[in-house]
């Protein structure tokens, strides 16, 4: 009987706290978005077809990645949805997958990064082939 209690007494905290994490969130405000514009080369030569992605440094959902592939001459353009750090990924797909010569610039071991805010919008990327 005692448990039956004391499992009844619990159901509004249990609530409560189900409740808290189901709070609602924002989407980026659309006129923080900021337009970025860079070039990429590799090893001293503009990378064409490349794909850049801009992540979020801490993760956020709600203003999410933004992508672009450059053009013959390495340039992208692309849009943020906030001013904030952003962790870039660079990738050119060979023989149907990740480039070996672009690793060290892939998914979450990427070493490129970019403080994006309204002033600060040109990024360029002078990459060396990994070994």
């Amino acid at each position: 009987m005692r448990t039956i209690r004391y499992l009844l007494l619990m159901i509004p905290v249990i609530f409560s706290l189900l409740t808290l994490g189901c709070s609602e969130q924002k989407m980026a405000d659309p006129s923080e978005a900021v337009e970025i514009t860079g070039v990429v080369t590799l090893d001293g030569k503009p990378l064409r077809d490349a794909e850049v992605t801009f992540l979020p440094a801490d993760g956020d959902p709600l203003v999410g990645p933004a992508l672009a592939v450059t053009d013959s001459k390495g340039s992208y353009t692309l849009s943020v949805n906030a001013p904030r750090d952003y962790k870039i990924t660079v990738d050119r797909m060979t023989n149907g997958g990740p480039n070996p010569a672009l690793k060290e610039y892939q998914g979450e071991a990427t070493s490129l990064k970019a403080g994006v805010s309204k002033e600060n919008t040109s990024f360029d990327f002078d990459l060396t082939s990994s070994k």
